[in-house]
């Protein structure tokens, strides 16, 4: 649906091209050799399809034209969004006097006066960031946001005062718990306990940080389909996550597993990969126990779920709705037992009404109570987890991982229809690492929609990411730009980026971050657009510095004093603004890398671009191990070692002058494998892999102790 860039065809038309460019889609794109591609018509109609926007003859988008100059109107938005200090321009306000009102009443009103409706007036906002309400004589109030500079945000700071913090990253799944009390067992798989566990150990360790996968509600109907990057719903957590015996306390589970003689809960726990619908129905039956136990619980629990029932309101109704409407699809199975197609019964709930929502609770209110029970399990878990990581000594503790889109077949694509986009999926186009490109098979948020809710919705999935933990890594952050779309069918490689309002995002992003003293890291790997960066930089938002990527250009070797061959960077010359990590979840391992086991696996996986051998690529990979090996202060005249040189490469990532350095729960424990393939969903066990240890006291094992103790001695801690 691409094709290289020339000459418009008359296919198309002016009209056309001029609807996509409105709507935000970027007829041409430059891929990451640098080829230009231009975007066929009949991608961009179903493109525009997807977004609302009718183009299938010249009257259609005639008609899309004039409804998308209807629809932007010549009223203020109802959100303006501006930088402390700095002047903010309004315009179409009446003339007259004016009321500033921080909504928190932080800061005492001011009044001003607006001189003319019908020019430029600009308000030099005050300097503390915070929402604000503007109250014009005449007219209706206007809703500011004010973001700080990226100076004034927790990396802002520590980069300035040359902090070196450091921390792991975890895949909650994957963690498990030694000792034979099934109490303390992680039934089948890790949970928001033993991240508790986990983070007080390596607080022990002077580590300041502990970066989890994406927790956000997945399937309780479904637990097969358990890739944590494609989410039923990102404003809530998944249920499987809950920790009881943290919340309730050990007497309530243990009466609750009592009645459950039949689980063997150390069975259970001991294979090295999850069965998900196995140990998902066991941890099931036990929290049913706990549930019917509610109304026996401590009165200050049972106040504290109240609270949490009205905070969160009619979203969590919906979402507890559609949990008991999957679950009853699934009774519903075919023959080989497997989940009935979401069309069958999703179709008479999609234009449903909040009053329908409502009415269904009303029916079946004890199985939405559950569904909100676990929610409340959960959210109560990870909050004790971070207040336990914080007591411990880290300085962020807990940080959060947000998915780019959610599922289309999941609960906040269902009861959120109109703001998310259909008949389309989001993903990235070819690159070095993926000459395929990827389809993420998820849906994100439709611009317009955004701007017509004033960003609530962005800023509704940003608040419940930074919700209990102090910090947020953000995957895919140049989606804040722009997006790749795909039609629904099509190759990875046949979409188009469609723009985003970046700059509002990523404001408010900073300021939701500054708000609660919380640090952003944003995922700016693969093909990103220019100046992206540099923007990150001025909201306070670290950028990402992956060693695989951390290489120089042929030009920049060739202009470089250093007069080393090694394509790796120095590490001290690795961008400030940025964390430090050797690996990612969806990259090789340290051990992985050396040994080329990412390699094997996609040409096992037929993931090899046109222009890739299994062959040329060992080749490549032997000459980087050769640099690396150099770089690490390797002998150039000697082979590199068999044994991968684990101490010696993270302590090279830690010697980065970045304020945070990362070190995967993979690499500390020397694993080949990384938790998930790109590209693949039967090939591999992703997201399916256990820890083959407990984490806690591996930690005090002689190869966990050197690989520690050579990032605490170069980052300066301990």
């Amino acid at each position: 649906m691409t094709r290289p860039a020339g000459r418009r065809g008359a296919d198309g038309g002016e009209g056309l091209f001029l609807l996509a460019e409105r709507a935000g889609l970027q007829e041409r794109w430059v891929d990451v050799h640098g080829a230009s591609h231009r975007v066929s018509p009949d991608t961009l109609r179903v493109l525009l399809d997807a977004m609302g926007f009718p183009c299938g003859t010249a009257a259609s988008i005639r008609a899309s034209l004039a409804a998308m100059k209807c629809r932007a109107g010549p009223d203020m938005p109802k959100l303006l969004i501006g930088r402390a200090g700095e002047p903010l321009r309004l315009s179409g306000l009446p003339p007259g006097p004016c009321l500033l009102e921080h909504e928190e009443g932080c800061v005492p009103p001011q009044d001003f006066h607006l001189a003319c409706g019908d020019s430029d007036d600009w308000l030099r906002v005050p300097l503390p960031p915070g929402y604000y309400c503007l109250r014009p004589q005449r007219g209706r109030p206007i809703r500011l946001a004010i973001a700080p500079h990226g100076a004034d945000s927790l990396a802002g700071r520590w980069g300035a005062a040359g902090e070196r913090l450091w921390g792991a990253m975890a895949q909650i799944y994957s963690l498990r718990t030694a000792g034979k009390d099934p109490l303390t067992s992680t039934w089948g798989h890790g949970d928001f306990g033993a991240v508790r566990r986990l983070a007080q150990r390596l607080a022990e360790e002077c580590a300041d940080a502990l970066m989890l996968s994406p927790a956000h509600a997945m399937f309780s109907a479904d637990p097969a389909a358990c890739s944590p990057y494609c989410p039923s719903n990102r404003l809530f957590l998944n249920a499987a996550y809950a920790a009881p015996v943290d919340v309730l306390g050990e007497t309530a589970v243990r009466a609750a597993m009592r009645n459950l003689p039949s689980i063997d809960w150390a069975a259970l726990d001991a294979p090295g990969r999850i069965d998900w619908p196995r140990v998902s129905a066991a941890r099931m039956r036990l929290v049913r126990q706990l549930h019917n136990g509610l109304h026996r619980l401590d009165a200050r629990l049972r106040d504290d779920y109240r609270r949490f029932l009205g905070e969160q309101g009619e979203p969590l109704k919906a979402h507890a709705v559609f949990e008991c409407l999957q679950a009853d699809a699934a009774v519903a199975a075919d023959s080989r037992g497997r989940l009935l197609p979401w069309p069958r019964w999703e179709s008479r709930w999609r234009d449903a009404r909040s009053s329908d929502v409502r009415a269904y609770a009303s029916r079946h209110a004890r199985e939405v109570d559950f569904h909100c029970f676990l929610q409340w399990l959960a959210a109560t878990s990870l909050g004790l987890a971070h207040g336990a990581a914080r007591r411990a000594g880290m300085r962020i503790g807990l940080m959060a991982d947000l998915a780019v889109g959610a599922s289309p077949a999941g609960s906040q694509a269902w009861s959120q229809a109109g703001l998310f986009l259909k008949g389309a999926s989001i993903g990235a186009p070819p690159d070095r690492h993926n000459p395929l490109g990827q389809n993420w098979h998820l849906t994100a948020f439709s611009p317009h929609a955004l701007q017509a809710g004033a960003q609530e919705p962005f800023l509704a999935v940003l608040r419940a990411g930074l919700d209990r933990v102090g910090g947020l890594r953000i995957d895919h952050v140049a989606g804040f730009e722009r997006i790749w779309v795909i039609p629904e069918g099509a190759e990875a490689a046949d979409g188009a980026y469609l723009r985003m309002p970046a700059r509002d995002l990523l404001a408010l992003t900073a300021l939701e971050a500054w708000r609660r003293q919380a640090l952003i890291v944003g995922e700016n790997l693969g093909t990103i657009p220019p100046g992206l960066d540099a923007a990150l930089r001025r909201n306070g938002i670290l950028g990402m510095n992956v060693l695989w990527f951390m290489k120089r250009s042929e030009r920049d070797r060739t202009a470089a004093s250093d007069e080393s061959p090694a394509s790796f960077l120095p590490s001290r010359e690795w961008p400030p603004h940025a964390a430090a990590m050797a690996t990612t979840h969806d990259l090789p391992t340290l051990v992985g890398w050396w040994h080329g086991v990412d390699i094997a696996q996609r040409e096992r996986a037929h993931l090899l671009g046109p222009r890739e051998t299994a062959a040329g690529l060992r080749a490549q990979r032997a000459k980087d191990r050769a640099c690396l090996w150099q770089r690490l202060g390797g002998d150039p005249a000697a082979a590199p070692p068999r044994r991968t040189p684990i101490a010696a490469m993270l302590g090279f990532v830690a010697a980065a002058p970045c304020p945070l350095m990362l070190a995967t729960l993979e690499d500390l424990a020397g694993e080949r494998e990384a938790p998930n393939v790109p590209g693949t969903v039967q090939e591999f066990p992703n997201w399916r892999r256990r820890m083959p240890v407990d984490a806690v006291p591996a930690c005090s094992t002689k190869p966990w102790r050197d690989r520690l103790q050579v990032i605490r001695r170069v980052r300066g801690a301990g």
